[in-house]
């Protein structure tokens, strides 16, 4: 028995000497060098004998993209199967170094002649987009009937803000899918058996989310605030979405004056409207448009800013109109109410309005048309009311005119304005045309006073053709 024992150990050594003697001949010859393949070799199936490196590469990579990846249902059945991979693979360095790799079955090779069979892992390094798309968009994973799934969330709508639970749909991820084929690809597993719940697109967030759990608990402490903004019949109350959005992220409820100062900007944006162009039916019954002016209301930025941000972190509820720079007649309004003075050009005519009742009327001399001294159009209000005041001004020729007026009612800070003109004998007509006025609305002495006295400041003024 020792005997039988010392003679296999005797051949094994021998084998092992005759091998390593082998290799280390088989190193020193041309076909080791070569950067060539050796006969009867093959690289995953596919016979590469005698190519170069570079051959071998792109015939093992051609053959794979040629092969069909077979997807079967849970019956064995056949859903679907993909060709045209249009890959391309990482097994440069495991081509080029095949020999090197597997030296001892390759001198095996070289002086015996054995088969050289390799098997690589085909690492995909880019695939090609057509193939791809042909996946993802594959029936099978985009049935018409499949829903999504939806996370959990706070319905902020809801002044109890309950959490809305997570819902579980049967939407596929087809990124995830496509993923495991290039899996399949590269260990060369060309069957794939699919289970459709293993790419269920999953909610993010669930019920029992202890971020949700917290936000819920923010929004009842905090969100149930309401500011309302008295503006007419444009009064609003800001949303509690618009509330979440105006504090810090930290969920402490302090005003975030970053994005305060935005919501302000925004709010002055929409609903500042001095000047703005206004379409109406005057109270006369003409349909006018007109714009410009100084009529309406500006919201004062930089105080709204301070002032928002103190209620919003005094965590009470607030009603009140915005803090404004510019603030029109009565409350808020786009257009001009129905308590306004309506001077028409063309008519040449003023009229007053209160209450929506015409309460005065007469006709009247606006700038002239043909010295170019027209009065401006627009939405003005009364800005100042004054007796006995003498009007000095340059006349077109460049002369200097003084005129005492007993009674002035400026409408721009221009110097326009209504007052008396006991210097005309007549008004209304075509005297404007080339006998107006330097740009103010001349009235009658007599009439004037009725005017004067029955207005007040910040009455608007409509001035239009």
């Amino acid at each position: 028995m020792k005997k039988i024992i010392i003679s296999i150990s005797a051949i094994v050594l021998i084998l092992i000497a005759a091998l390593t003697l082998a290799t280390v001949s088989y190193a020193k010859t041309t076909d080791y060098s070569s950067n060539t393949l050796p006969d009867r070799c093959t690289v995953n199936g596919v016979d590469c004998s005698g190519l170069t490196y570079d051959e071998a590469i792109k015939k093992v990579s051609d053959e794979w993209n040629d092969r069909y990846i077979v997807v079967t249902g849970s019956l064995n059945e056949e859903i679907a199967n993909f060709t045209d991979f249009g890959c391309t693979y990482d097994i440069q360095d495991e081509i080029n170094g095949l020999k090197k790799q597997h030296i001892i079955r390759a001198a095996a090779n070289h002086y015996f002649g054995t088969p050289l069979a390799i098997k690589l892992p085909m690492l995909v390094d880019e695939y090609g987009e057509d193939f791809k798309n042909t996946v993802v968009t594959a029936d099978f994973l985009n049935r018409p009937d499949a829903t999504e799934s939806k996370s959990a969330y706070v319905d902020t709508s809801d002044p109890n803000f309950p959490i809305i639970p997570e819902v579980y749909g049967t939407k596929l991820e087809t990124e995830r899918f496509f993923n495991d084929v290039l899996m399949h690809i590269q260990t060369g597993e060309l069957k794939f058996l699919f289970d459709e719940r293993n790419y269920y697109t999953m909610p993010e967030i669930t019920r029992d989310d202890k971020d949700l759990k917290a936000f819920q608990k923010y929004c009842k402490t905090y969100l149930k605030q309401r500011i309302t903004y008295e503006m007419g019949e444009s009064t609003f109350t800001i949303t509690s979405d618009q509330l979440a959005d105006l504090m810090t992220d930290d969920l402490s409820g302090n005003a975030d004056e970053a994005a305060v100062a935005e919501f302000v900007a925004q709010l002055a944006a929409t609903y500042d409207n001095v000047g703005k162009e206004r379409k109406f039916t005057s109270l006369t019954g003409k349909n006018i448009t007109v714009r410009g002016g100084i009529y309406g209301w500006a919201i004062d930025q930089e105080k709204e800013t301070a002032q928002l941000t103190a209620d919003i972190n005094s965590h009470q509820d607030v009603s009140r109109k915005p803090i404004y720079d510019v603030e029109g007649y009565g409350e808020y309004s786009d257009g001009v109410g129905n308590t306004y003075i309506d001077v028409d050009i063309s008519n040449q005519t003023v009229n007053y309005f209160k209450n929506g009742e015409k309460a005065f009327s007469c006709s009247v001399v606006t700038g002239c048309r043909v010295n170019g001294t027209t009065t401006p159009t627009g939405t003005f209000y009364v800005i100042n009311k004054v007796r006995n005041v003498i009007l000095r001004g340059d006349n077109v020729d460049g002369t200097r005119y003084e005129s005492p007026v007993k009674y002035w009612m400026g409408i721009n800070w221009g110097g326009i304005g209504f007052h008396d003109a006991d210097w005309r004998s007549s008004f209304g007509g075509s005297i404007w045309v080339r006998n107006g006025s330097h740009g103010c609305i001349n009235m009658p002495s007599g009439r004037i006073p009725a005017l004067y006295n029955s207005t007040e400041v910040g009455t608007p003024v409509v001035v239009h053709y």
